[in-house]
């Protein structure tokens, strides 16, 4: 996207596209913005795949899902995201749940009620388990989250009641 013939980078198309040159010409950075760079360099596609060959367990699905951790692609998230929402086959719908645990960062919020409130037990914990993540990763801040908390303090799935509570104990939240 971001690459000419030689595939040589437009570092200065793709850091003004995230955001990393201001207006005034003031340059900044983040871990953030760099993996959102990485994404773009390696294409959406690439992540997209790297989800699918976690989900199918195909050889080489752990070093998939450790790239996908480290970089928080969206596209990844997204892709999650979709096979949970699209497939018919529980496994398929709970591994996506699963992986997104890793790959997620704050954008997956709003999806976590839904995973919450999906009849099987496995995914609410799951669902469960990224924000557990996230918290535990400081990829979100409590009062971000509260009213995903309080859902799971009321939940009534026993382990989705006790991973919150072991987030308030381990966090020190009240």
């Amino acid at each position: 996207m971001h690459k000419d013939a030689a595939n040589n980078i437009d570092w200065e198309k793709l850091a003004r596209n995230i955001g990393s040159i201001c207006n005034d010409c003031s340059e900044h950075s983040a871990t953030s913005l760099a993996c959102q760079a990485i994404e773009m360099i390696m294409g959406f596609d690439v992540w997209r795949s790297a989800v699918d060959h976690y989900i199918s367990h195909k050889p080489g699905y752990e070093l998939a899902r450790s790239i996908l951790w480290h970089i928080h692609p969206l596209s990844g998230m997204e892709r999650c995201y979709e096979l949970y929402n699209n497939s018919d086959d529980i496994d398929t719908r709970r591994s996506a749940v699963e992986l997104l645990r890793v790959v997620a960062d704050g954008r997956v919020l709003p999806w976590i009620p839904r995973f919450l409130t999906d009849s099987d037990d496995s995914i609410q914990l799951w669902g469960a388990g990224i924000v557990d993540q996230l918290l535990w990763s400081n990829l979100l801040e409590f009062d971000e989250c509260e009213d995903v908390l309080e859902l799971m303090a009321e939940h009534p799935n026993d382990q989705v009641r006790e991973k919150y509570f072991s987030i308030q104990s381990c966090l020190g939240f009240e």
